[in-house]
């Protein structure tokens, strides 16, 4: 018995962004269904997408996939339940950025999400640093992530300035 699939993508909307998402699905023996897109703007653009696999296993290596080439899953439903919901925070950092380990700073964060992109203006060594990042989290740890981006600010002193829901 094949288990039914549904999956929205967030897309860079750049040529080729499309079928990379799609690889993964029918390498792993995945059989695409639909596939519904719509452009929002912002660069971006939102992929529905159906398809049906054979196990959990194969599920698996597809997410794990889609996660190495930076393909965002923001939700996804296995049999019509909702297995997951994520959301994308962006966070504005200021301050000594880069002198106070941002590679620390990184790894903690995607301890509870994934930052998946990131921005940095650095005008002198000197100066102050300020770094955007977009962090990937599951609506479930949500609390967490802004806990510990606060936390992190607060130990290094760096300014922070975080997205509104």
């Amino acid at each position: 018995m094949k288990m039914k699939i549904d999956m929205q993508l967030v897309l860079e909307d750049v040529p080729g962004s499309l079928l990379r998402a799609l690889g993964p699905i029918s390498s792993h023996g995945g059989n695409i269904l639909s596939v519904l897109h719509s452009r929002s703007g912002g660069g971006r653009v939102w992929v529905m997408v159906t398809f049906q696999i054979a196990d959990q296993e194969s599920l698996n290596l597809i997410k794990n996939e889609m996660g190495k080439t930076r393909v965002q899953v923001s939700e996804m439903s296995v049999e019509g339940k909702q297995y997951y919901s994520k959301k994308t925070l962006s966070f504005i950092l200021v301050g000594h950025v880069i002198d106070s380990d941002v590679r620390d700073t990184i790894n903690r964060i995607n301890e509870v999400g994934l930052v998946s992109d990131i921005e940095v203006v650095m005008p002198s060594p000197e100066e102050k640093s300020s770094v955007m990042m977009n962090v990937e989290v599951d609506n479930g740890r949500l609390e967490g992530l802004i806990s510990l981006v606060k936390r992190v600010c607060k130990e290094k002193d760096l300014l922070l300035i975080s997205s509104i829901e």
